[in-house]
């Protein structure tokens, strides 16, 4: 009796190989987004200027600051729409005449600086009205702000 030892599976090692190599791609994005999102460069980095100031702020000021920026952008929406059609227009024109595109960027910019300007303004006005105690007291809460680092958009405050 001559026994016919069965066919090897050449298939096998080539889908442990493959199953094997899957799993490290898998462990690595995960290793990979933890180190991005726990740590890494940007871990250490202070919140931008503008936000921790109102951060800092308590929470009556944070809520009336933000009703004067709402009304102060709902002034100038008419006229955001109409330098979006501007824009629109002269994007389509042929020949494009660049020096048009960055006239109405450079007016976009102004507005930008003049509404950044109004909300230091304010701020100061506020900051200005604390008592010694109250300012002290955001200073502290600024350093809080800057010593937790950027935050997360998980809620709007």
């Amino acid at each position: 009796m001559s026994e016919t030892p069965a066919p090897k599976r050449k298939w096998m090692p080539v889908l442990l190989v493959v199953s094997l190599a899957l799993n490290l791609l898998i462990a690595g994005i995960v290793v990979g987004s933890v180190l991005r999102f726990k740590g890494g460069d940007r871990a250490g980095a202070p919140p931008g200027f503008g936000p921790a100031l109102y951060y800092a702020l308590p929470k009556p000021d944070r809520t009336a600051l933000r009703a004067e920026l709402s009304e102060m952008r709902g002034k100038r929406s008419h006229r955001r729409k109409q330098d979006f059609r501007a824009l629109s227009q002269a994007l389509r024109a042929v020949p494009f005449d660049p020096e048009t595109v960055g006239f109405l960027l450079q007016q976009q910019a102004q507005t930008t600086a003049e509404l950044q300007m109004a909300l230091h303004q304010q701020w100061l006005a506020r900051v200005s009205a604390m008592s010694d105690d109250e300012r002290a007291a955001y200073a502290d809460r600024l350093e809080e702000v800057v010593k937790r680092g950027p935050r997360k958009h998980k809620k709007r405050d």
